[in-house]
C-alpha cells in the first residue's frame, strides 16, 4: 500500500508543478508576454519572486493568498489550477493505466502496459492544453493559435505515430499488407484528420449563422478550432482502438461532445437568457430553446437507451436536432439584431467544450 500511495503522490506533484507551469502559460498568453523570460514575478509590483514563492499551493497558504512584498490579494486562479492538474493527472492514471482492482485496492498494484502508459501520457498532454485554452477563454474570452494548433496537430501526430509502429509490427509479423482503398479507408490518421475537419466544418456553420442575420460570428474563431482539436483528438482515440472498425462511432462522439458543450453552456448561461426572454415577451425564441433543451435529453437518452441503433432513425433524430437548434440559435441571434448587439453571441464558449471534452474522456471505452 506504501507503494501505491507513493506512486500517486509522485503524480500529484507532478501535476502540481505543471499546474504551475500552466498558470504562467495562462497569464502570459494573456498578456502576450514570453512563457520563459523574464522570471516569475508578481503581477501587482512586478517584483521578481523567489523560489520559495513558486511551491505550488503551498506557497499560497503561507503566504495567506498575499504578495510577500506588496502585500496585494493573490489570485485564487493559481491554487486552483494547480490542484485541477494534479488531480486530474491522478484520475487520469486511475482511468487509463487501471493500476487498481476493487478486490485489492492500494494494496496490490496491476502491472502496467506500454500501451495504457502511451495512452496515458497523450492524456496528459491533451489536458495541458485543455486547461490553457479553457484559462485563456475565461480570463479574456481569447483562444490562442498557440494552444488549439498543436491540439490539432498533437491529435494528428498520435494517429501518424500509431499507424506507423502498427504497420511496421504488422510488416515483421505477416509480411507487407496489401494497399488498397480498405487500407486507407481504415487508416487512423485519416479518421483523425476527417473528425478533425468536421468538427471544425459543424462550429464554422453555426457561427456563420450570426453573420447571415446580425453581420457577426455567432462564435468566435478560437471556438472553432476547439472543435477540430477535439476532433483530432478524439479521432485518434478512437481509431487507434481495436474497439472502432469504422469512423461512424468517431462522427457520433464528435457530436456529443458538441451537444453535450451546448448543454454545459446552457446550464451556465439559461437562467440569466429565459429571464431576458420573458421580460421582452419573446415566446417563439422561447419556445424553441425550450424545445431544443427537451429534444437533447431525449437524443442524449435515446442514444443511452439504443433506441438509435437503427441507422435511418440515428440519422432522422441527429438530422432534426440540429435542425431546431439552429433555429433555436437563428431566434437568439435574431433578437441580438433587434437590440442592436454589436458583437454577436461573443460568449465564452470553448469552457464548456473543454469540460465536455473531459466528460467523454472519462466516460467513453477507447
Amino acid at each position: 500500500m506504501l507503494f501505491s500511495l507513493v506512486v500517486l503522490g509522485f503524480i500529484f506533484i507532478i501535476g502540481l508543478v505543471i499546474g504551475s507551469f500552466l498558470n504562467v502559460v495562462i497569464l502570459r498568453t494573456v498578456s502576450g508576454e514570453s512563457i520563459v523570460f523574464p522570471a516569475s514575478k508578481c503581477p501587482k509590483c512586478k517584483t521578481p519572486l523567489k523560489w520559495y514563492h513558486n511551491i505550488p499551493v503551498l506557497s499560497y497558504i503561507f503566504l495567506r493568498g498575499k504578495c510577500a512584498f506588496c502585500k496585494e490579494h493573490i489570485s485564487w486562479q493559481y491554487p486552483l489550477v494547480e490542484l485541477l492538474t494534479g488531480c486530474l493527472f491522478i484520475a487520469l492514471f486511475l482511468r487509463f493505466c487501471t493500476p487498481f482492482d476493487g478486490l485489492f485496492g492500494l494494496y496490490v498494484m496491476n502491472p502496467i502496459s506500454w500501451s495504457q502508459v502511451i495512452v496515458y501520457l497523450f492524456s496528459l498532454v491533451i489536458t495541458f492544453f485543455f486547461i490553457a485554452i479553457a484559462g485563456t477563454d475565461i480570463l479574456e474570452k481569447k483562444v490562442s493559435d498557440a494552444h488549439t494548433i498543436p491540439l490539432i496537430a498533437i491529435g494528428v501526430l498520435y494517429s501518424l505515430l500509431y499507424s506507423i509502429i502498427t504497420f511496421v509490427s504488422y510488416t515483421k509479423a505477416n509480411g507487407f499488407p496489401k494497399i488498397d482503398l480498405n487500407f486507407f479507408l481504415t487508416c487512423p490518421v485519416l479518421y483523425s484528420l476527417a473528425a478533425g475537419i468536421l468538427g471544425f466544418l459543424i462550429m464554422e456553420a453555426i457561427s456563420r449563422l450570426g453573420l447571415i442575420t446580425v453581420g457577426a460570428r455567432a462564435f468566435g474563431e478560437g471556438d472553432s478550432y476547439i472543435a477540430a482539436g477535439l476532433g483530432t483528438v478524439f479521432g485518434a482515440l478512437l481509431g487507434c482502438s481495436a474497439l472502432y472498425t469504422n469512423f461512424f462511432p468517431i462522427f457520433q462522439m464528435l457530436i456529443l461532445v458538441l451537444v453535450l458543450s451546448g448543454i454545459i453552456q446552457i446550464i451556465i448561461t439559461l437562467p440569466l437568457l429565459i429571464k431576458k426572454l420573458i421580460q421582452s415577451k419573446n415566446w417563439v425564441t422561447l419556445s424553441s430553446l425550450v424545445a431544443f433543451i427537451a429534444f437533447i435529453f431525449i437524443y442524449l437518452y435515446a442514444q443511452y437507451a439504443q433506441w438509435l441503433t437503427n441507422s435511418v432513425a440515428y440519422w432522422i433524430c441527429t438530422i432534426l436536432l440540429i435542425a431546431i437548434g439552429l433555429f433555436a440559435c437563428f431566434k437568439l441571434i435574431s433578437g441580438l439584431k433587434d437590440n442592436n448587439a454589436e458583437n454577436g453571441l461573443y460568449l465564452p464558449f470553448g469552457p464548456a467544450m473543454i469540460l465536455a471534452g473531459f466528460i467523454m474522456l472519462f466516460t467513453v471505452m477507447f
